[in-house]
């Protein structure tokens, strides 16, 4: 509503818009600039919009020095609850932070070390969530470490996180505890508002797909092993007497998880499996496979759908979302909120998977995910091309009221009228921020130009 604003911005400096190039600030001045607009908090800040000023071409050589200074420091140490932990390759992490509006002090009192627990997957690495449930810590093992630390794939991961739509998990930083050794540190895939959900999955296109809640009940892993032989023979010959129930109702939900389809729009599904396939190029080009997709489903109250979408979707202007972009739909009377998120997308095709792509070829039920990258690529993609079905129908606004058979009746007069105050409150929001911002620019800018003045005064 208020047009494209635009702001100067001195040159040397990085600002990152997403889709855009980096223009470029002074490392004192963006300093500033960021301090000066960029409340600090655990979720984030607001966003920043520039547009790059030209100068002299002594002026454009002394940035780019400046620049370049910028983008190899990033951040020596970050403050993890009360321990001060040295971070790894943060040039590339503290770009994350900043095109999500991330303050340097976001783990600051939000963690405890001590709540260290096994994550639940098959490799046992530690993990914990912050108190505000918008970040994840997990130990990084040394396979891990070597495929998210190599300086082309940093790059690539970066570059696509943040320059345009993409399902990853979004790997904000890499930290050293003094003791415990190297930690990543993820933002949640899933809001942290929502405490109730319908349903919660993690699939990857293959038998191991599981469900984590299934109608609104957590759903416990029970695990078959080697020793449960007397389990093993009465799986493989369909009698399931000596079976305990709770490993029946795992099995079972595990078969439902794979099975069941997710409605969404047409448009939806079209930038879902766009992203999608963005993706897994990625890890594809890099060798990388067994990553899953988290699905959580929100089924909301009759009627407010539109309201928890709105809450899910955040103010007009705001920091980017960290978690899932949320899909609403309704198909069959049913309103369905839905979030995706790939997750655990590090494990490398090594040899010890090589060797049990062998074992499970011969011994596990199909489709396996244990094959190498580009056959994983593949098998995931089309996997969702199948799950996904675009026949929903968009959820109704707020401000609508709803048939019996689902179809717009009428509209609510007062409910419409609080949406347009809430959209005006929200632009209005935005527009004063980009005044300060613009506002602040402008100084920054005078100084800058004052500041060159100086100098070339002096070379004279």
């Amino acid at each position: 509503e208020s047009g494209r604003v635009r702001l100067a911005i001195p040159r040397g400096a990085s600002v990152r818009r997403p889709g855009h190039e980096v223009a470029r600030v002074s490392p004192p001045a963006a300093r500033r600039a960021r301090e000066s607009i960029e409340p600090s908090s655990c979720a984030g800040a607001s966003h920043r919009r520039a547009a790059d000023a030209r100068g002299s071409p002594s002026r454009r050589g002394r940035s780019r020095r400046r620049t370049m200074m910028v983008a190899s420091e990033g951040t020596a140490l970050l403050r993890v609850g009360d321990v001060d932990c040295p971070t790894v390759e943060d040039a590339h992490f503290s770009a994350v932070r900043r095109a999500f509006g991330i303050a340097d002090d976001f783990l600051a009192g939000v963690f405890d070390f001590k709540e260290l627990g096994a994550g639940g997957g098959k490799g046992g690495d530690l993990m914990s969530r912050t108190s505000c449930g918008t970040f994840f810590v997990k130990e990084l093992n040394a396979g891990d470490a070597k495929s998210l630390l190599r300086p082309d794939f940093l790059e690539a991961y970066v570059n696509l996180i943040t320059t345009g739509t993409s399902l990853l998990c979004k790997i904000v930083a890499v930290i050293k505890h003094p003791n415990k050794g190297r930690f990543l540190v993820m933002a949640n895939c899933l809001p942290a508002n929502v405490e109730e959900w319908s349903g919660l999955y993690d699939l990857k296109g293959s038998a191991d797909d599981k469900a984590l809640v299934e109608d609104g009940e957590r759903v416990p892993e029970v695990h078959k092993r080697c020793w449960n032989v007397s389990w093993m023979l009465c799986e493989a010959s369909g009698c399931n007497k000596g079976v305990p129930p709770r490993r029946t109702r795992y099995l079972a939900a595990k078969r439902r998880s794979f099975n069941f389809p997710i409605y969404v729009t047409k448009t939806q599904r079209a930038e879902i499996l766009s992203a999608l396939k963005r993706d897994v190029a990625l890890f594809a080009e890099f060798g990388l496979m067994d990553y899953s997709m988290i699905v959580g489903v929100q089924r909301p109250p009759p009627g407010e759908a539109a309201r928890c979408l709105q809450e899910a979707q955040g103010d007009a202007g705001a920091t980017p979302r960290l978690h899932g972009k949320p899909y609403a739909s309704r198909h069959g009377g049913d309103a369905v909120i839905a979030y995706f998120g790939i997750i655990d997308f590090l494990q490398a095709w090594t040899g010890g998977k090589k060797c049990a792509h062998v074992i499970k070829a011969c011994c596990a039920p199909p489709p396996i995910s244990t094959i190498s990258p580009k056959a994983y690529a593949r098998q995931f993609s089309e996997f969702f091309t199948w799950k996904l079905r675009g026949v929903a129908h968009d959820i109704p606004p707020a401000y609508a009221r709803v048939g019996d058979t689902g179809e717009v009746a009428s509209l609510d007069a007062a409910k419409l009228v609080s949406q347009i105050e809430t959209l005006r409150f929200a632009v209005q929001n935005v527009e004063a921020r980009l005044a300060r911002a613009e506002a602040r620019v402008t100084e920054l800018e005078e100084e800058h130009l004052s500041s060159d003045a100086f100098h070339d005064a002096s070379h004279t």
